[in-house]
C-alpha cells in the first residue's frame, strides 16, 4: 500500500464512517425546499425529515403544505415538516420568507430551489411545416408574458434566494458548528440540456438551461470567495408530477416497451421517489461536489441525437420516442 492510499484510508477504516447511515448523515439539518408541498419538492422533503432534518417548505398555496405537513410527516426519527406560505416569484415574498425562517432558525443546512412553471406553448409539429405556416404558429401564438413570467420563477428567483439565504447557509458552520456551511441545490431538468425544443417549449427549455448556466455561476463566484457554499443542480427526466402528462402506472418495471416508445426512456419506466431521493442525499450531502449537475433521466438524453436521426423526417408518426401528447407540460 503507497504513503498516499494509506492516507487516504487510514482515517476511515475500522470505524463506522463508511456505513450508509454516517455517509448521508443529515440528522440535525435545518432544510429549506422551496415548492416543497406537491411533486419533487415533496419526496424531497419528506425524504429530508425522514432522516432527521428540519424541513421548512414554501409554497404559494398553503393548503397543500399544511396537508403535506400532516401526511407526509416522519413517524420516527426526530425529524419534521414546518408549512411557510411565500411566494418565490418576487423580492418581496422572498424577503418575508428570509425573515420568518430568520426568526425560527440560526442557520440552514441545505436550500433546495424546487419551484418552477410550466406555461402552454405554440406546438411546430401541429402546422404544416413551411416557413409561412411555422412562422404563424410559432409567433401568433407565443407572448413576451409567458417568456418572461417563466423565466421570473424558474430562473430569477433561484438567484434571489441563493442570495437572500447566504448568511444563513454560511452561518451553519461558523454558528451551527458543523463541518461545512450550507450548500444550494437548485432543479434543473433534461429540458435544459437537449437540442430540441421537445416540440415548441423553447421557453421553458431555454430557462433551464439558463438554471444551469445560473448554477455554475453561483458555484463559481462563491468558490473564488472562500465561502464554501457548494451548488449544484439536478436535472430530471420523466418523473410523473403536476408538471408532465407521464401516467402514474408506469412508475414501475412493467410495460417498458411502451415507455420507451411513448416517452423515450431507455430504461423503459418513470423515475421514481426511491431513484430521486437518492440523487437528493448525493449532492447534499457529498462535501466535494460543488458545481455539477447530476442528470437522472433513465438514459432519455442519452438516445436523443440517435431518435433526431432516425426519426426526424417522420415527426407526425404516433409511436416515435420524442412524440409528446398536445397538452405535454415541461418537467
Amino acid at each position: 500500500m503507497t504513503d498516499s492510499s494509506h492516507a487516504l484510508s487510514k482515517t476511515v477504516l475500522g470505524g463506522d464512517a463508511l456505513k450508509v447511515s454516517q455517509l448521508f448523515d443529515i440528522r440535525g439539518w435545518v432544510a429549506i425546499v422551496t415548492g416543497g408541498g406537491t411533486g419533487l419538492g415533496l419526496v424531497t422533503a419528506a425524504a429530508l425529515a425522514a432522516n432527521g432534518a428540519k424541513v421548512y417548505i414554501t409554497g404559494r398555496r398553503l393548503e397543500p403544505l399544511q396537508e403535506a405537513a400532516v401526511n407526509a410527516a416522519p413517524k420516527e426519527g426526530g425529524g419534521e415538516l414546518i408549512p411557510i406560505q411565500a411566494d418565490a416569484s418576487t423580492k418581496e415574498g422572498i424577503q418575508k420568507m428570509r425573515e420568518t425562517i430568520e426568526s425560527k432558525e440560526k442557520f440552514v443546512n441545505v436550500l433546495i430551489n424546487n419551484h418552477g412553471v410550466s406555461f402552454g406553448h405554440a406546438d411546430p409539429n401541429a402546422v404544416d411545416q413551411t416557413p409561412e405556416a411555422l412562422a404563424k404558429e410559432m409567433f401568433d401564438n407565443e407572448t413576451f408574458d409567458n417568456w418572461l413570467n417563466a423565466y421570473q420563477i424558474n430562473t430569477a428567483s433561484y438567484y434571489f434566494t441563493s442570495f437572500a439565504f447566504l448568511p444563513l447557509l454560511a452561518a451553519a458552520k461558523t454558528i451551527g458548528g458543523f463541518p461545512e456551511p450550507g450548500n444550494i441545490l437548485n432543479l434543473g431538468s433534461v429540458s435544459g440540456m437537449t437540442k430540441t425544443s421537445q416540440k415548441g417549449q423553447f421557453s421553458y427549455n431555454a430557462n433551464k438551461a439558463a438554471t444551469i448556466s445560473l448554477s455554475h455561476q453561483l458555484a463559481t463566484e462563491f468558490a473564488r470567495r472562500n465561502l464554501n457554499v457548494r451548488v449544484n443542480v439536478i436535472c430530471p427526466g420523466y418523473f410523473p408530477s403536476g408538471m408532465n402528462a407521464m401516467e402514474e402506472q408506469h412508475l414501475g418495471d412493467s410495460n417498458h416497451d411502451y415507455v420507451r416508445k411513448r416517452w423515450g426512456t431507455p430504461l423503459g419506466r418513470a423515475g421514481n421517489a426511491v431513484d430521486y431521493a437518492q440523487c437528493i442525499f448525493s449532492l447534499i450531502a457529498n462535501q466535494y461536489i460543488t458545481g455539477a449537475e447530476l442528470v437522472i433521466d433513465g438514459g432519455w438524453l442519452l438516445v436523443q441525437g440517435e431518435s433526431y436521426r432516425s426519426t426526424s423526417h417522420q415527426i407526425e408518426t404516433p409511436n416515435l420516442w420524442l412524440t409528446f401528447t398536445k397538452k405535454h407540460i415541461a418537467f
